[in-house]
């Protein structure tokens, strides 16, 4: 924060050779920092290398104590009940990273003033509820999701539970690329290794061997999100 205060905004490499300190240091720091609104990453010109800011320099408008940690809160739980639909607290929590007892009193709020419906052991806008007749009852389709996709981060604590069983036992190294959902349920992840260009995709995990019958589909699935992407495995067996 002081190097960034006294020579002005700085990308990582040029923290690294300031400082001598190795990315792996320097880059939580820096995270940890932007999440306190002190530092600011701009990300303008799209170059993987990008510059740090003062916070208040690229905001010099913004009032940190607009509004109260509660108020706050109530605020983007509503923008969160918008984009789920249907949520409940331990995936605000698995999203937000704040404590699930602050989510439950926000939430009992907002179902007080009317602001959300508490359903099916969750919350829905009220809008929402009364579309709910208007909605498809299923989804006969195969979708690919980034492990980042908003859905997955709000269900990364059961999709982890789910699924890391399934693959850390694999003899190989990996990480979870793409979560499949067929029909309305995750039912499937591609693992792997990240690059730029295609990734490396070892294998596709599935919950049963019933997912055999929709091997093309999730296969086609990863494949349309990932181009050029070559898939090892399904369920262990070389393709």
């Amino acid at each position: 924060m002081t190097l960034i205060e006294h020579m002005g905004p700085l990308s990582i490499q040029q923290i690294k050779e300031e400082t001598g300190y190795l990315v792996k240091t320097i880059t939580p720091a820096l995270h940890r920092l932007q999440e306190a609104f002190l530092l600011y990453e701009d990300q303008y010109d799209g170059e993987w290398d990008r510059a740090w800011y003062r916070f208040y320099e690229m905001f010099p408008e913004y009032d940190l104590k607009q509004y109260s940690r509660a108020a706050a809160l109530e605020i983007i739980l509503q923008r969160f009940a918008y984009r789920m639909v249907w949520f409940d607290t331990k995936m605000a929590k698995t999203f937000y990273k704040l404590p699930e007892k602050e989510i439950r009193q926000a939430c009992t709020r907002l179902v007080d003033d009317g602001i959300l419906t508490a359903m099916d052991s969750g919350f829905m806008l009220p809008g929402d509820v009364d579309a709910l007749d208007e909605a498809p009852k299923q989804f006969p389709q195969v979708l690919a999701f980034h492990r980042n996709d908003f859905l997955v981060r709000a269900l990364d604590h059961e999709l982890k539970a789910k699924f890391k069983p399934l693959y850390d036992v694999l003899p190989y190294d990996h990480d979870p690329q793409y979560y499949v959902l067929v029909d309305g349920e995750f039912r499937a992840v591609s693992v792997g290794h990240f690059r730029y260009g295609p990734y490396e995709i070892h294998d596709i995990v599935c919950d049963s061997l019933d997912m055999w019958e929709r091997k093309d589909e999730i296969c086609a699935a990863v494949q349309k999100e990932n181009p050029g992407a070559v898939i090892q495995r399904f369920m262990g067996k070389p393709i």
